[in-house]
Order: structure tokens, then C-alpha cells, then sequence
């Protein structure tokens, strides 16, 4: 049988999924930055899923109806290559496995299971907009720090009346397969059995209310972060291409740049150093004459900085030296 696994363990997530439902050596195993899997998913573009979602309904329909088994292989490998847009999506991938083999085990095709998986097929890209909106909706009102302040669980009691929501294009909150179970060595955790990629939302959404964990917009790329650190942070930590500088990196250099600028210290001493480095290219003093001056420089300021030597001190140095 089956399983799609999920965990939250400090600030990270982890997802295991097996097709055979092998304990212990599952065929997926992922860790992503808490909260990653959430956010991706509400950044996800549905367009780009309904063809693909399209053509395996009609393989999967194509094999129901007619016992065509290279419809079934053609729906594997479609959901092969969905799965790879999404953590999510790897469910869908692992149940039709599961399905599909039962099926040419069994010979039982049309049962129930395979009409409800159809019209799963048929209706997903409308629901994943749907829970995008819900999920968005549930940031303003409850986890978003900007929005709605920094206590989820006092927005969260606001918001909901015993399990139900008081704005209906709220996220809905229903039962999920909860188990409790060793992790790491040593270590036992809440673990969700997903059946559905509402539970996988659901699971994520209750932790931040539970965690008192609250959502902003990065200052710089103006996509989603978890505060589970700093409530004032306003740059985040996602994950980028490699080589690149996290938006955390790029703003904290920003803010000294800005610092900087506004310093008239730091002004004068970079006037000075343009000029005397636009020397070195005109060949009108040597490198070596120009790091010695610099090293001078820097120390003056550091003298200034501290008072020890005022402004117009420094500038006429700078121009004398």
C-alpha cells in the first residue's frame, strides 16, 4: 500500500513517498526549508498544469474504458513528469502507481476507485486554484504579520467558528491522518499520512497557528517567508539558484550601502579613493603608492568616526595627503 509522509521537524519540512508502501526506504525522500512546500504551491501557475492534467485524464479514461494498458503508461509517465513541478504532485504519481499495478494484478478496472480518480483528474485545476485562493485569503487574515498582527492563534480563533470558517473563501479545516512516530534517532514527531493535497495544506497551516509562526513579504523579491526567526526580519532566506545571494544577503548589504551613503565620512573618503584610483589607470601614481595612501585613509576615517578628529579635519587630510 502506499504512503505520502509528512513532517515538520524546528525549521525544516520532509516529505517521504513510496509507491509499495515500504517503511524505512521510501522511492522520494525531500527536505525543504520550512514552510517551502506551502509557498511554492501558492506561487504555482494552474495553467501550466491543466494540459498535462487534461491528457492524463483521457489516457486514464482511454484504459478504464477500453483496457488500453499503453494509455496507463502513457498516464505514468505524464504524472512522471508532473511530479516533478511539485512536491505535491508526487502524490498523484505514487496512488496511480499503486493503481495501475493493482489493476494488472487484479484485472478489476472500473471499479469505483478508478471513476473517483477520473473525476479527481477532471476537476484538480480548478480545485488547486481554489485552495491557492483559500491559502492567500488565510495569510491576510490570520498569518501575514502586516496584515493581521503577530498573534495567528488570536486571528485564527477570530476567524473560525468551532471547524467552520466566517468568510466562506476561507481555507477549511477538516480531520487529517495524524500519526506519532520516530523520525530521527532519538526523536518521535506528529507525522501526517497524506491522503489529499488539502491535508498537506491543512497540516501546514494548523503548525504556523499552533507555532505562532507568521508570513511576510520579502522587501526585496516580494514573494512569502516564515518569520521563525526575527519578527522584524522584512528580507528572506529562500532558496535561490546556486551562486546567487539570498534576498537576506543582497538586503543586508543594501542597507549598508544606504548607510554608507548617507554618511558624510564615508562620502568624502569615497570621493578621495575614486579619484586617486582613476589615477592609477592614467598612470600618474603606482598601485603600491595607492594601497599605502588607502591603508591611511582608512584609519584617519576609523579617527573620525570616533571623534578623535573632526569632519573638516579629515577632508583637509584627504586633499593635503
Amino acid at each position: 500500500m502506499w504512503y505520502a509522509k509528512m513532517y515538520f521537524s524546528e525549521k525544516r519540512e520532509f516529505f517521504q513517498y513510496d509507491a509499495s508502501g515500504t517503511q524505512g526506504a521510501p522511492s522520494v525522500c525531500r527536505e525543504l526549508p520550512f514552510l517551502e512546500s506551502l509557498l511554492t504551491f501558492l506561487e504555482m501557475d494552474c495553467g501550466e498544469l491543466a494540459p498535462a492534467l487534461h491528457r492524463i485524464k483521457n489516457c486514464w479514461s482511454q484504459l478504464i474504458a477500453e483496457d488500453d494498458r499503453q494509455a496507463g503508461i502513457d498516464a505514468m509517465v505524464e504524472l512522471g513528469q508532473l511530479k516533478s513541478r511539485h512536491i505535491y504532485l508526487e502524490l498523484l504519481y505514487v496512488r496511480w502507481y499503486d493503481r495501475f499495478s493493482r489493476m494488472g494484478i487484479y484485472g478489476d478496472r472500473g471499479s469505483v476507485e478508478d471513476q473517483q480518480m477520473q473525476e479527481e483528474l477532471r476537476h484538480l485545476p480548478e480545485q488547486i486554484l481554489l485552495y491557492q485562493k483559500q491559502v492567500q485569503r488565510f495569510f491576510d487574515l490570520v498569518l501575514d504579520v502586516d496584515s493581521a498582527g503577530r498573534d495567528p492563534q488570536q486571528q485564527a480563533a477570530k476567524n473560525y467558528l468551532y471547524d467552520s470558517p466566517k468568510d466562506p473563501e476561507l481555507f477549511r479545516f477538516r480531520p487529517i491522518p495524524l500519526s506519532f512516530e520516530p523520525v530521527e534517532p532519538g526523536r518521535c514527531l506528529p507525522v501526517l499520512y497524506s491522503a489529499s493535497i488539502p491535508d498537506m495544506i491543512d497540516y501546514s497551516l494548523r503548525n504556523c497557528v499552533e507555532r505562532g509562526i507568521t508570513v511576510r513579504r520579502c522587501k526585496n523579491c516580494g514573494r512569502y517567508f516564515p518569520q521563525t526567526g526575527r519578527v522584524s526580519a522584512e528580507y528572506c532566506e529562500r532558496p535561490v539558484a546556486e551562486g546567487q545571494q539570498t534576498c537576506r544577503e543582497t538586503g543586508a548589504f543594501q542597507q549598508w550601502t544606504k548607510k554608507q551613503s548617507d554618511d558624510p565620512v564615508f562620502k568624502a573618503y569615497r570621493k578621495e579613493y575614486k579619484k586617486r584610483f582613476a589615477r592609477i589607470k592614467a598612470r600618474r601614481i603606482s598601485d603600491t603608492d595607492f594601497y599605502a595612501w588607502s591603508e591611511q585613509a582608512r584609519e584617519m576615517k576609523k579617527k573620525c568616526d570616533s571623534g578623535d578628529i573632526t569632519l573638516e579635519e579629515y577632508e583637509k587630510w584627504l586633499k593635503n595627503s
